[in-house]
């Protein structure tokens, strides 16, 4: 892990959300095709983080950031970037699923339709990305169906296959199993681990089970600062820092 170029870099990475300084001065390296867990008490600063990965941060109202996220060594926040195609090569699979009131076939096929992906190509790519997501099987005889139709556990399989269509490089997950059943959730851990062979995962959750779980490498946060970070089996096994130890034992937090 440590021989290769990280995939993300966070330089001094500050975010202020109107006057609360939510992060402070974030430094930090994701592994490239591994997956990271951001873990931490709640109202840390985990998804203020992981939105500011791909400038999703930036839509909420007064917002200032300072620092840099390098992706590639480019930084995402320069001023000649282009923030859509920063947003499109780095996905977000968010808490809840959303599907769009559309068909489920049209779920799929909505972000390469925009970037004007032919029909023959719509066609494959649906099915590739649905079947990536373990769900081709269970929804091939009714693509026409209204994805409001499925179950919150296809739900979210749907939405990951809608954030795969767009072919990111990075996926961010946003406790994408905290609002699913837990065999739903499963599904989705082992859908990851499969994943994380193709893509950079990076991972918000709270639940330090699910982080021992899946997790390559692990950012502990604690009121906006990195307490400590490292690769998950010397952080969960040895962690440095005894506010690190404490936090696993659950005696804080």
């Amino acid at each position: 892990m440590h021989n290769i170029a990280p995939h993300l870099s966070i330089r001094n990475l500050n975010v202020w959300l109107d006057a609360q300084h939510v992060l402070k001065d974030i430094a930090a390296d994701i592994p490239r095709r591994c997956i990271t867990a951001i873990v931490g008490p709640s109202g840390c600063g985990k998804t203020t983080l992981l939105r500011s990965l791909n400038r999703l941060v930036e839509l909420g109202p007064n917002v200032r950031i300072t620092g840099k996220v390098l992706f590639d060594d480019t930084d995402i926040y320069h001023p000649g970037m282009d923030v859509a195609e920063v947003r499109t090569r780095i996905g977000l699979l968010a808490q809840k699923p959303f599907p769009l009131p559309m068909s489920i076939y049209d779920n799929v096929a909505y972000g390469p339709r925009i970037h004007g992906t032919a029909r023959t190509g719509l066609d494959q790519t649906v099915h590739s990305c649905l079947q990536a997501a373990q769900l081709w099987d269970e929804v091939a005889d009714r693509l026409k169906a209204p994805a409001t139709e499925l179950s919150a556990g296809q739900q979210q399989r749907l939405c990951l296959a809608r954030a795969l269509a767009v072919k990111p490089d990075i996926l961010l997950c946003d406790e994408s199993t905290s609002a699913l059943d837990p065999i739903s959730a499963r599904g989705i851990e082992d859908l990851l681990l499969t994943l994380k062979t193709d893509y950079t995962i990076v991972l918000v959750t709270h639940d330090l089970d699910q982080a021992r779980r899946l997790a390559d490498y692990v950012i502990f946060l604690w009121l906006g600062e990195v307490i400590e970070q490292g690769p998950a089996a010397d952080l969960f096994e040895n962690p440095a820092q005894d506010f690190t130890r404490a936090y696993l034992e659950r005696e804080i937090g």
